[in-house]
């Protein structure tokens, strides 16, 4: 298989910075292509991890042998009680490491690099909260799958168009964290479907249908539909939030999880978690293999 981009399996980092950019319309395959390798090679000098990803019709255009026929813009949800925006953008850029300094210094080199070709559409800096929980107070990610399972989950198998790349989604959601914590500590477990001091997932009649880990944990003929979440929470004191990234195989493992959590599958439920947090991006996008990476011209 060829070979990903390691940076997307690069665990430990305390401090994140993700970019989100459109593409000018002036510009071309070859200059978008020396944005990518400037950015490439400012990552190559810096101590801190960095990936990039496309969103659809910038990789069709730039790779189209390499590019998936599953990959597509992400289509806005409507379900009954809340709306997932569609805000679909060209080129996405996540740095991260273990100081912020470092960060900052490549997040400022790769968005000079891109400045020639894109206009800036997010520019967000992210961090690890206390030991890896969200600004909810829960544990964020328990459930992530684990060594080798990450690899399973996360990238396009070898033989099929992509094979090492990652099918790759973001959203921005907004905490309202007031409204949160006036819920007991039980209301709050119940939404999440985890306990809330040491993430114990809960049992039986204790798990409701409606909280965030049932409409999450999925299986379709009987395989679990496991995604590789790399989000964040970022913020100030008056807005604040988790930028939710997550790579996947097949961007249906994805899409199943959002239809599940806005009410529109079969069964008309929908995640109560969004009852205190609301979505206001989302992109999809595709983290091509190192070797399609360098092969842009």
């Amino acid at each position: 298989m060829p070979e990903p981009q390691r940076a997307i399996f690069h665990e430990g980092s305390r401090h994140h910075h993700f970019l989100e950019y459109s593409l000018n319309g002036a510009a071309d395959n070859a200059a978008l292509a020396q944005s990518i390798s400037a950015a490439r090679k400012a990552a190559e000098a810096s101590p801190v991890a960095m990936v990039v990803a496309f969103g659809p019709k910038a990789w069709r255009r730039l790779s189209p042998d390499q590019t998936p026929e599953a990959l597509c813009d992400f289509q806005p949800i409507t379900g009954a009680n809340h709306q997932a925006p569609a805000t679909q953008r060209d080129v996405f850029v996540w740095v991260h490491g273990e100081h912020h300094d470092d960060v900052l210094d490549l997040a400022l080199a790769a968005n000079k690099a891109f400045q020639p070709t894109c206009a800036p559409a997010l520019d967000l800096a992210a961090f690890v909260y206390h030991d890896s929980r969200d600004l909810t107070g829960f544990i964020d990610g328990s459930a992530n799958p684990k060594d080798d399972a990450r690899i399973d989950a996360a990238l396009v198998p070898d033989g099929e168009v992509g094979a090492g790349g990652a099918f790759v989604f973001t959203q921005r959601w907004v905490h309202d964290l007031e409204a949160f914590g006036s819920l007991a500590t039980e209301d709050q477990e119940r939404i999440i479907g985890r306990t809330k001091p040491d993430s114990i997932e809960l049992e039986g009649d204790a798990m409701p249908p409606w909280s965030h880990v049932s409409r999450t944990d999925v299986k379709i003929d009987g395989v679990a539909q496991k995604i590789y979440r790399r989000s964040a929470p970022y913020g100030t004191a008056t807005e604040h939030g988790l930028y939710f990234l997550a790579f996947a195989c097949d961007p249906t493992r994805i899409q199943v999880q959002l239809d599940r959590m806005y009410g529109v599958a079969d069964d008309g439920e929908y995640d109560h978690l969004i009852d205190y947090s609301r979505a206001v991006t989302g992109s999809y996008w595709f983290a091509p293999s190192q070797q399609a990476l360098v092969a842009l011209k």
